[in-house]
């Protein structure tokens, strides 16, 4: 009964969601692809011939609206877009599709060359398992690992976006990012969820000194 409660909850909140229903109706496999595209208006990431990651992709809607910005204008563009995520992501036209968990990349790893990327993005999150403390043990190992991520496979000036839930808006990781960036902020995008806790961490201008 609970359940089935719960379950007729998370249907109203679609149903009154006007993001939900646009990203229905533009043909985008998640809503969240309104969070990167005000993240792209507002700090300008997403430019010609770049080479991005996108971590935590699946389903793939942000990897669908970077292949729509970068080949829309040539399909000779030079950018390569890499999708990475555990779970299965259906074909997306100008992505490469990497079924793996970030481990494997921050092994030993020949699928991406270091220090080749312009453009990081993470919106990895854990599966939730309704214990608080273990879901924020979790959420907060995957930001350190996107955060290691980035620093291997940035290249010099490159950017990183990591979306960061409840206590891992800490001012020590704010602090130790600032050494590797020129330009840290935390920005809250409008299509979040009012009642989700989720920020992202911008990072602008990597300095590849390590």
């Amino acid at each position: 009964m609970v359940k089935k409660l719960s379950q007729q909850l998370w249907i109203k909140r679609k149903e009154a969601d006007k993001y939900f229903f646009s990203a229905k109706a533009n043909g985008y496999r998640a809503r969240s692809v309104y969070k990167l595209l005000e993240i792209n208006k507002k700090f300008n990431l997403i430019k010609e011939n770049i080479s991005v990651a996108d971590l935590g992709a699946a389903p793939g809607s942000w990897s669908q609206i970077l292949a729509d910005i970068l080949f829309s204008k040539s399909k000779n563009s030079k950018s390569k877009i890499y999708a990475i995520d555990v779970n299965d992501i259906k074909p997306i036209e100008n992505v490469i599709i990497f079924k793996k968990d970030i481990n494997e990349f921050l092994t030993e790893n020949n699928s991406i060359k270091a220090k080749s990327l312009d453009l990081v993005l993470s919106d990895m999150a854990p599966k939730a398992t309704g214990h608080r403390f273990t879901d924020q043990v979790r959420a907060t190992d995957l930001v350190e690992k996107a955060i290691v991520f980035a620093q291997n496979y940035l290249s010099l000036n490159g950017n990183f976006v990591c979306k960061l839930l409840g206590a891992n808006t800490n001012d020590n990781l704010i602090k130790c990012i600032k050494k590797h960036y020129k330009y840290v902020k935390l920005f809250k995008p409008k299509s979040s969820m009012k009642d989700s806790k989720e920020i992202y961490l911008i990072c602008l201008s990597f300095n590849n000194l390590q």
